[in-house]
């Protein structure tokens, strides 16, 4: 049994030079503005993605194994016991990072089993409260990121199949489909975490996922957008905010011909 596997994804950055869509454009900002605050993202070429979650106790898919069925909701759960992260070592893991030449890493706070990797106080699933482990992984990780000069990125899941507002758990179980007040309940979580991560560490990025389950009303995508620019102006965000985002992040398959984003990031993922 692998314990506490560390999932690297390599990101190759191609910069294309094709026109933006209106929609990737913030209000009131020009694109020489845009251009500005994108400057080093698209200088940078190369960032390394740190996929890391209960998921490496067993070596199973993150989330997607309980999701698709391939195992019970509880037994992926049952992971928790068994994270300790005793041989997590975030200055061993940036001097790696910062040896292959990458300019920005970006983190997984939380995958869309909802376990959250910092000492959240608006959720009730985290390493800090639901494993061994017992504290905050991201803050030292941050705090050895800017110490070494790199840019900071956040993965964090829009969707939370844990949540017991959330209307989807897995691909055959739904526990609501129209419930306004549940819904209400949850989008204020959401937004009390990304508030609580970006006010504690203003990163310089964030990779979103999971927003293919809702429409960009639903999500409040703007509002999630404005909540983080509100004292975080030059953050850059994925695309993953349903037509919100400031880059393009194809995944399956390596393009044949360059996205029509001006910016994008393709992504070689490795175990």
């Amino acid at each position: 049994m692998k314990k506490n596997r560390l999932s690297l994804a390599f990101l190759s950055l191609l910069i294309a030079a094709s026109p933006l869509r209106a929609q990737d454009t913030l209000q009131n900002e020009t694109v020489e503005q845009k251009d500005k605050r994108m400057e080093w993202f698209s200088q940078a070429k190369l960032g390394i993605f740190i996929h890391w979650g209960i998921y490496s106790v067993r070596g199973v898919s993150e989330s997607w194994s309980f999701f698709n069925n391939y195992l019970p909701y509880d037994e992926y759960m049952e992971q928790e016991k068994g994270f300790t992260a005793s041989k997590y070592d975030p200055k061993a893991w940036v001097d790696l990072i910062k040896e292959s030449g990458a300019k920005y890493t970006v983190i997984t706070t939380k995958h869309h089993d909802g376990v959250a990797l910092w000492d959240t106080k608006v959720g009730d699933i985290s390493v800090v409260k639901s494993t061994p482990a017992k504290r905050d992984l991201i803050a030292p990780f941050v705090k050895e990121v800017r110490k070494q000069g790199l840019k900071l990125g956040f993965y964090y899941s829009l969707l939370d199949w844990s949540h017991p507002d959330y209307p989807n758990k897995t691909r055959t179980e739904v526990r609501y489909k129209n419930d306004p007040e549940r819904w209400a309940r949850f989008n204020k979580f959401n937004f009390g975490q990304l508030a609580e991560l970006n006010k504690t560490w203003k990163p310089d990025l964030y990779w979103f996922d999971g927003d293919w389950e809702q429409s960009a009303e639903a999500w409040n995508s703007k509002g999630i957008v404005d909540l983080l620019r509100s004292d975080n102006k030059n953050v850059i965000i994925n695309s993953r905010i349903q037509g919100y985002g400031d880059y393009a992040t194809p995944e399956q398959g390596v393009p044949v011909v360059r996205p029509e984003d001006k910016y994008w990031e393709r992504g070689r993922f490795h175990s």
